[in-house]
Order: C-alpha cells, then structure tokens, then sequence
C-alpha cells in the first residue's frame, strides 16, 4: 500500500469521524513511547502457540475470534480503512466487540497476536521491522482490561501459513468435510463451483462497512444453519470485525463459527 494511499485513508477516518484525531495522535505520540511498560501485566496470560490453537478448533470444535491491532483501534474510535476497504468507527459496534474480547462462552477460543504484542521496540528493532512497534501499541494497553487469568488464548496467526509452518491441511480439508459449511464474505463468486463440505452455502457480504447490515446478514446464516443439525454446522465468516459478533452470538445460540478472515484467500488453492 502506497503512503498516498495510507494518508488518504487516515483523512478518511478523520473526517468520518473526527473525534477519531484524539486517539490516534496520542496512539502515536505518547502510547507509542510507553506501551511496553505495561507488558508486565501479561507475564501470567497463557497463550496457545499455533498448533495448539489448531488442535483446540478442530479437535475440541472450538469456535474462535481473532483479534488484531486495528480491532483495538477501533474500540477508541479509529474507524478501519485498508486500500478501498473500510469499517466505519460505530459505536454499538465497539461495545459488541468489547463483549467479545471479555467473553468467557465455553465454546469460544479468544485469538490475539502474542508474538508481536508482546515483544518489545528493541526486539522490533533487532529484527530490522522497528516500524512495526507502533501498530500494537493499543493492544498492549489495552488487552489487559479484557483477558481473564484463568482462562487461555488462542493464536490469531493460526491459519497463516506465513508463521504457522506446520498448517495441517489434510486434517483441515478432512474436517471441512464432514460439515455443512456456510460461508459468510464478499464476492463469493470467486468460491463458485467449489464445494468444501457435506454443503456449502454462502451469503454474500457487503465489500465495506458490514457491520451497517448485520441483522440482515446474521438472518440469513440462520436461516441456512436451521436446515441442518447443529453439530453437523460450520459458518465460516470474513466480515472485519463484524465477524466477531456474529462468532459470538451464533456461539451463544449453541453453533460452531469460525472468524477465518483471509483464511480462503490464502488457503484456497490447497483446500480444493
């Protein structure tokens, strides 16, 4: 992405939402500079490593949410822009989230990024990448007032063939089979002609701000996943943060849902 690009994206979050310029400079100039400081208070925070995160979804069937930097972001207001994509800053939105990232729901595994939130500037700075402190630096300040102690996190990095080396795409491709798959995203097409699952159904999301059509979106993954046995239901969903929520409330209504973001874009080739 061009710094042009970049610029003009953080114009659009200020003019979309101009309250947004408050957390985004103090992110920048202060949070940027203090941040590890309070790297502490993770000391005590079990994180599953990437396999074991693999092992707890498709061997326990657990459902996940993954957390990033931009999630963080938005909780304080800086709405979501990536080339011509976007997740405008609303507020129910950011409360639902903060739902989420508190949740204790049994069948839902929380995934965050350990091995960049929790490493240092100097560590960045070994690394050649010192740049890309910054980007978590909301997430180091702010992870502490949702995790809980006595509960385990997942890997949001899982299923990035990038960092986890060792993906189990035969015990993935075995597993996809046996559900009724329902996969919730933008342009579906792309997915046409490809059956992943016992079925596969897709609803077919907005490209930005779907968090503006949730209802509509969360119906029709029921109205689908009510034509199947629970057990035997999968929803897969690339929404942005919208995905979360409705990981979370198809969770609490006793279903198995996966925040897969990029998943497909990245695996496609070699799940088919």
């Amino acid at each position: 992405m061009s710094q042009l690009t970049i610029w003009r994206n953080r114009l659009r979050k200020f003019r979309d939402y101009p309250p947004a310029v408050v957390p985004f400079f103090k992110k920048y100039l202060f949070y940027n500079w203090v941040g590890d400081s309070y790297l502490p208070y993770y000391q005590d925070v079990t994180f599953l490593n990437y396999e074991e995160t693999i092992e707890s979804i498709l061997t326990d069937g657990k459902s996940i949410v993954r957390f990033g930097d931009d999630v963080f972001d938005l909780l304080l207001g800086i709405g979501l822009y990536y080339n011509d994509w976007r997740q405008r800053y609303d507020p129910i939105l950011a409360a639902r989230l903060r739902d989420v990232l508190a949740s204790r729901q049994a069948g839902l595994l929380v995934c965050f990024n350990p091995e960049l939130i929790l490493k240092n500037k100097a560590q960045f700075r070994a690394e050649g990448i010192s740049w890309q402190h910054q980007f978590w630096t909301h997430s180091r300040v702010y992870l502490k007032d949702y995790i809980h102690k006595d509960m385990a996190y997942g890997s949001a990095l899982s299923f990035q063939e990038r960092y986890n080396k060792s993906l189990p795409y035969d015990q993935l491709i075995k597993h996809l089979a046996g559900k009724h798959l329902i996969i919730v995203a933008s342009n579906t097409a792309r997915f046409t002609g490809r059956q992943f699952g016992l079925t596969t159904d897709y609803v077919e999301g907005p490209k930005s701000d779907a968090w503006d059509q949730y209802a509509d979106l969360y119906q029709q993954v029921l109205n689908y996943a009510e034509q199947y046995p629970k057990e035997q239901v999968l929803i897969m969903t690339s929404l942005g943060p919208t995905s979360k929520v409705m990981v979370y409330d198809l969770v609490a209504r006793g279903y198995t849902a996966w925040d897969t973001g990029q998943f497909f874009d990245l695996a496609l080739k070699k799940i088919t």
